[in-house]
């Protein structure tokens, strides 16, 4: 009895985040619903300021998370590529930078082809209010090559660059309108007036049908460059991973500068450890203000459920056809018999939702029961534990565009859906292998695309739970990475252990 009182005041210790975050979402979802007419139905205070005042304990929540994005991003970026580099000059670290990047790439297209073809975000109530800017394919390139090589480094920090479009009628036309129609409405009147012009010479007393001046259509016209306040995420990112590559490449010189960036990653990893303590109060406060404040409750709770099922099928896709056909292609074995191998892996994976926490587990079933070299798991594990995310990859791919449908009505331009692209593949590399730390740089993709964070909300309601998923598909993967690269360095591993017979000390030989 001791030893099982034991055991779960163990659990209840080990879980108790999980356990506070999972109540507050309760309690959130329970709140804003209950209130939800309350609040629409408000006039002092207004729906949208009612709203504000319940969800501000999670929008305090969200600037402390979006505090330690910047030296976040910078230290594990460096500090991943600088490792990465020092072992990829082997064969055996090319070979597996080129499955770690071509998995992961594989992972954002299929979330990207499904949210695209599903449409999680495309609700009735989406894209009322907002409206999309004209962008165009050529020049959307241009900015992006643009934001690659910030001319300011610290002002990347607090602004990205755009082009900007001028809108422009393309000519106007006569249209007439009836009397009946708006005499009677203050507001019909004020709508049309705000669009077009009325035509003084066709006010008449004694005719029911007077003649507004509207455009014929509009073009847009390039008028140079503009910068928002936005953090520019790709520069950030292509200067800490060139910094990462010239440090290592310097060797020992380098070697203390490298070890400053690992103590700044460490410290700001203790920083997301404590603000995720913060996390139960502020998710419940952010689920219930966003619920609170939406005009069709029924119709957002929809959108939610499908974007769940867009994630989940996303995932079990990526694990169950496209990493076993890989595996399959390549090693020429059954990739059932290494998922059983892999079983208690995948379980605490699930279990702990930490990728990090799993490694030992999972070096123990690859060498135990899949029979794998230890010098191959015990290479790509521990790399592939930081850059290797394509659970992370795939939901963070997902998760911009289905919140960028629910502002533009479900269409999300070429310029847009590219940038998700690349910054979701970049922005999964520096994603720590800890609890949650895909919703950290989620912030971060969000902000690269120019997209509001506030709408992270409806998210991290289901994030508890994909976060689980998505972190066994990412020991899944590196698991199978293990066997692919020590299938394809066989070769390699056989003439290293030749040179090595006469050394009977050696632990791989014994």
């Amino acid at each position: 009895m001791p030893l099982k009182d034991s055991y779960c005041l163990q659990w209840l210790r080990e879980n108790l985040l999980l356990i506070l975050i999972m109540v507050g979402v309760l309690i959130g979802f329970l709140f804003g619903i209950l209130v939800n007419d309350t609040v629409q139905n408000s006039t002092d205070p207004t729906p949208k300021e009612a709203a504000m005042y319940i969800s501000f304990p999670g929008e305090i929540f969200l600037r402390m998370l979006k505090l330690i994005i910047l030296p976040l991003i910078v230290s594990s970026i460096i500090v991943a590529v600088a490792v990465l580099d020092n072992k990829s000059t082997g064969k055996l670290g090319k070979r597996a930078v080129i499955y770690y990047m071509s998995t992961t790439v594989l992972a954002v297209i299929l979330g990207i082809v499904l949210v695209s073809s599903i449409k999680p975000g495309a609700t009735k109530s989406a894209g009322k209010s907002e409206e999309q800017q004209h962008v165009e394919a050529v020049h959307s390139i241009f900015d992006l090559i643009r934001n690659c090589f910030p001319d300011n480094l610290v002002g990347a920090a607090f602004q990205s660059t755009s082009t900007k479009f001028t809108k422009k009628p393309k000519g106007f036309k006569f249209t007439n309108k009836s009397v009946e129609d708006y005499k009677n409405s203050a507001k019909n009147l004020t709508k049309l007036l705000r669009n077009g012009f009325l035509n003084p010479w066709s006010v008449s007393y004694n005719q029911n049908v007077f003649q507004m001046i509207e455009e014929s259509g509009s073009d847009y016209e390039y008028d140079g460059l503009k910068t928002d306040g936005r953090l520019n995420i790709i520069g950030i990112l292509v200067f800490s991973i060139a910094f990462g590559i010239i440090l290592s490449k310097m060797g020992e010189r380098g070697r203390p500068m490298t070890q400053w960036f690992s103590i700044m990653l460490e410290v700001t990893m203790k920083l997301v450890e404590i603000i995720m303590w913060f996390s139960p109060i502020g998710i419940c406060s952010l689920i219930a203000g966003k619920l609170a404040g939406m005009e069709d409750i029924k119709d957002n709770l929809e959108s939610l459920g499908l974007y769940m099922l867009t994630v989940i099928v996303g995932l079990l896709i990526h694990a169950l056809i496209t990493l076993p056909i890989i595996y399959f292609v390549i090693v020429r074995k059954n990739p059932l018999y290494f998922f059983f191998g892999m079983g208690s892996a995948l379980l605490t994976a699930f279990g702990t939702s930490s990728s990090a926490a799993t490694m030992p587990v999972t070096l123990k079933c690859l060498e135990q029961k899949n029979n794998i070299d230890p010098r191959v798991a015990q290479f790509v594990i521990p790399i592939g534990a930081t850059v290797n995310m394509d659970g992370t990859a795939l939901y963070e791919a997902v998760a911009p565009i289905f919140i960028a449908q629910r502002h533009y009505g479900g269409s999300v331009d070429f310029g847009k859906t590219l940038l998700v692209c690349i910054t979701a593949t970049i922005a999964s590399i520096g994603a720590a292998g800890i609890p949650s730390a895909g919703l950290v740089t989620m912030i971060l993709v969000l902000q690269a695309v120019g997209l509001p964070s506030d709408d992270i909300a409806l998210i991290v309601a289901v994030d508890w739970f994909l976060d689980r998923i998505r972190t066994t598909v990412n020991v899944w993967g590196d698991s199978l990475g293990a066997a692919i690269v020590e299938h394809l360095s066989r070769k390699d591993l056989l003439a290293f252990d030749s040179q090595l017979t006469s050394r009977c000390d050696n632990p791989y030989l014994a």
